[in-house]
């Protein structure tokens, strides 16, 4: 992560459109790190607006939300009483050796080096602590996606790039853990789910991607206007069904 964020300029975008994760990613999480969420110490790290965050305090977690962008930070901490909040990044967390049992990045694990992160996380997780990611990837063969991850190449001109090798379009993700790979266990947990939202909210999750802000206004609008009359034909009474794969992956501390 570097000393700002290409996110400063998409926090509406992103506030107002990103979904949450499913229930059943809260339920797996404990199961698999043996450890409860209810009262354990929780650094959401990369927090974005906080909605991992506040679905991890709604479970009883005592969440402290890390996050390099000030304004995304400013708008969690304005939407997610309760949850703490701190400025910084993956690669020096402002927190104390051992002070959390988990560390979590939702939507966000793709973006550290791994070089400098996996020791970080390590020294602030307790003994028996966990490393959590997880990701909403959404079902790519569904009918009106067909060809979209093409379009997104042809407007930004390359593929999405990333801090790391852990997702990225048309494929699993997996946590990237860099050198350190080998001397870690990840254990995984996957869940399908849907949610049915207005094309203009849609719309406005496509604007909120990192690579969004890079591309001329003239040509994203054009770009919209394209996926606005092909969501019409698949959904003519406006409500868009995005079909999602939740992807948890869970590294206990040695």
């Amino acid at each position: 992560m570097a000393e700002s964020s290409m996110f400063d300029t998409l926090v509406s975008a992103y506030a107002g459109s990103r979904p949450g994760y499913p229930a059943a990613v809260f339920e797996a999480l404990p199961e698999l790190a043996r450890r409860p969420l209810a009262g354990s110490r929780v650094a959401d790290v990369g927090a974005g607006t906080g909605i991992f965050s506040r679905q991890l305090r709604e479970r009883g977690a005592v969440v402290t939300a890390v996050e390099l962008s000030e304004p995304m930070l400013r708008q969690l901490v304005a939407d997610s009483p309760g949850v703490g909040a701190a400025l910084g990044s993956a690669n020096a967390l402002p927190l104390r050796t051992g002070a959390v049992d988990f560390v979590s990045f939702a939507q966000a694990w793709h973006w550290v080096n791994p070089e400098s992160a996996v020791p970080e996380v390590l020294r602030v997780l307790a003994p028996g602590g966990a490393l959590a990611c997880v990701w909403n990837t959404p079902v790519s063969d569904a009918p009106w996606r067909l060809g979209y991850n093409d379009r997104i190449r042809e407007l930004i001109g390359r593929e999405p790039a990333y801090g790391n090798e852990s997702t990225g379009f048309d494929q699993e993700p997996r946590i990237d853990l860099g050198s350190f790979a080998s001397a870690l266990r990840t254990r995984v947990f996957k869940t399908a789910w849907s949610r049915t939202i207005p094309i203009e909210q849609r719309l406005l999750n496509v604007q909120s991607r990192s690579y969004a802000g890079t591309v001329p206004p003239e040509r994203l609008a054009a770009f919209l206007a394209n996926e606005r009359a092909i969501l019409l034909k698949h959904f003519p009474d406006g409500m868009v069904v995005e079909e999602y794969i939740t992807w948890l992956g869970v590294v206990r501390k040695p």
